[in-house]
């Protein structure tokens, strides 16, 4: 009879330490999913974060396809980016947006050295809205980049190319 019960208390130990260790292992992996995306995290979505809408359309308005394309290159340059914000809205305010629709938009960059970047409004399609809202945010990042290289060190600037 004591024999029975040993047995059964060092299996019972024995599947609690197990069960025990499984858990460990689920929490080390749970925490540790951050290093498997360059520094973001699955959690916090800091580049999601820092993009923000503002205007007559909002982020609701773009689809998740637009809307990971503008996270993506934000994504791959995360440690440059405090705040990037897209001020959008369509040129005739009481007409439905459409792919053809004119759209207005304004971009207005904040680097994590406190640089600002602002560009006047800009009238483009609807369609092409995200591709030439891209291209723009890339060619301010490129003059950006140069006035770094120069050792200039302005605190704003307004690219108006």
């Amino acid at each position: 009879m004591n024999d029975s019960k040993r047995r059964k208390k060092k299996a019972e130990w024995t599947r609690n330490m197990l069960l025990l260790l499984a858990a460990a292992a689920v929490i080390a992996i749970f925490f540790n999913l951050d290093l498997m995306r360059k520094g973001e995290s699955v959690f916090s979505n800091t580049a999601a974060k820092k993009l923000k809408f503002s205007g007559g359309l909002g982020r609701r308005d773009y689809s998740g396809r637009e809307i990971e394309r503008m996270l993506g290159y934000i994504r791959a340059r995360n440690e440059l980016f405090q705040e990037v914000r897209v001020q959008t809205s369509p040129q005739d305010q009481y007409k439905a947006v459409t792919s053809d629709s004119d759209v207005i938009f304004e971009l207005y960059v904040v680097m994590t050295d406190g640089f600002t970047i602002s560009t006047p409004a800009r009238r483009v399609p609807r369609r092409d809205l995200v591709t030439v809202l891209l291209n723009k945010l890339d060619k301010d990042l490129r003059a950006y980049q140069k006035l770094k290289e120069e050792g200039r060190n302005p605190s704003s600037m307004i690219n108006i190319m």
